[in-house]
């Protein structure tokens, strides 16, 4: 391909597509947002409107756009995790190059099937893995190579998802086993399995799991709780509230749509008297939501690693503790710190500045640019294509089968 700029079509115009298209709008030297498709109109008509797009490029489905004559490198999907697997096979039989949110797919043969699509069509899905591209989870890569801190011996690495991200997300939301048809460790922490594969090598020897039980039942419901959190009287101490999280802290509330001549304090108070997201916890049927889960990986290199997904924390930040021969390595993606065994002084790398960054840090803009270059320049080469991530995707299909 010659050095032109990357012809991209938009596929699902959600809160991760859009932040991809902010680095297309910022960079139009080297890529140029040609199509997009959305079943949604008014997502249709914002996206048109910032990139000065026709008509004729906005698309509902993405044989209009194969069937319009318009010319496509490459596509971004970013569409509700279900449709991962049809929209990509059908984007690389087109001949398109694909940047794919996660996870790949929803079960394991279907991300195999991607995999060897993209072989045999010699086109590029690269997975939108964004810690091997963080600035903090970078500088611990980094750290682990130090020949100061000696091998690898354990890691420990904790994804605390927080309650607010878990009751929106996991619990009212639709990502959920019943509608994902993937678990909620599986959606939040595949690329969590891929950071410490990142760390420790893919030698997986064996695989251990243990799971916490279910919390957010009916049965499991304080006596008198409501249905919806707007007529319960329970629900100025609950610490599930979704009146507390939506109408008073204003938390979680972007991917809300106002009706016409609707304020935003209105729009709050319809959904959570219309919309799933003022249930109760412990009335959303469809939620598999457990207290926790921890895979134990044992490597053949001798290498042991855990990683939990805690369900229940307030905080919402990973923790991850690095034992090497000769030093631990820890952080809570605020501060990392260097401690010696042998005594001399510690080692301290502030990142809570990451934290106040857009785009996580610029990592979400790095894995659009890195793409870009992998199709323009035709060497098809990112930090987490699909071969790489199909190792940690399956770890966790095995996960769930134990």
């Amino acid at each position: 391909m010659s050095r032109s700029r990357v012809k991209i079509a938009a596929v699902g115009l959600g809160n991760r597509t859009c932040k991809y298209l902010h680095y297309i709008a910022e960079h139009q030297d080297v890529a140029e947002l040609v199509a997009v498709i959305d079943i949604d109109e008014t997502r249709l008509d914002q996206v048109k409107g910032k990139f000065s797009l026709s008509p004729e490029s906005c698309f509902k489905t993405l044989e209009e756009l194969a069937d319009s004559g318009i010319e496509v490198d490459a596509c971004i999907i970013g569409t509700p995790d279900i449709h991962h697997y049809e929209m990509t096979l059908k984007s690389l039989h087109y001949g398109w190059h694909v940047l794919l949110e996660k996870p790949m797919a929803q079960t394991q043969a279907e991300c195999e099937e991607i995999v060897r699509v993209s072989k045999q069509t010699g086109k590029l899905v690269s997975i939108c893995y964004v810690l091997r591209y963080h600035p903090y989870f970078i500088k611990l890569k980094q750290l682990t190579e130090s020949p100061q801190v000696g091998r690898i011996l354990s890691v420990q690495h904790t994804e605390k998802v927080g309650r607010d991200r878990l009751s929106h997300t996991f619990i009212r939301g639709p990502w959920n086993k019943t509608e994902m048809n993937t678990s909620v460790f599986f959606t939040k922490c595949c690329h969590d399995v891929d950071f410490v594969l990142w760390l420790i090598g893919e030698d997986v020897a064996s695989i251990d799991v243990a799971k916490g039980k279910k919390l957010f039942t009916s049965d499991n419901a304080p006596e008198g709780v409501a249905i919806r959190c707007v007529n319960c009287p329970l629900e100025i101490s609950c610490k599930y509230s979704a009146v507390d999280l939506y109408l008073r802290r204003k938390d979680w509330i972007k991917g809300f749509a106002a009706l016409q001549g609707e304020c935003e304090d209105d729009m709050i108070r319809r959904i959570l008297n219309e919309s799933r997201y003022g249930r109760c916890v412990y009335h959303c049927p469809e939620n598999d939501v457990t207290s926790h889960q921890c895979i134990n990986l044992e490597m053949t290199s001798g290498i042991r690693a855990g990683i939990t997904m805690d369900c229940t924390s307030e905080e919402s930040n990973r923790i991850t503790i690095i034992e090497c021969e000769n030093a631990i390595i820890s952080g809570d993606e605020s501060i990392i710190e260097v401690n010696y065994r042998n005594g001399q002084p510690t080692e301290t790398y502030d990142f809570e500045w990451a934290k106040e960054q857009k785009f996580h840090a610029g990592a979400d803009l790095l894995i659009i640019k890195e793409f870009i270059e992998a199709v323009s320049e035709g060497h098809l080469q990112t930090r987490t294509p699909s071969t790489t991530s199909l190792i940690s995707h399956n770890i966790c299909f095995l996960a769930e089968m134990q």
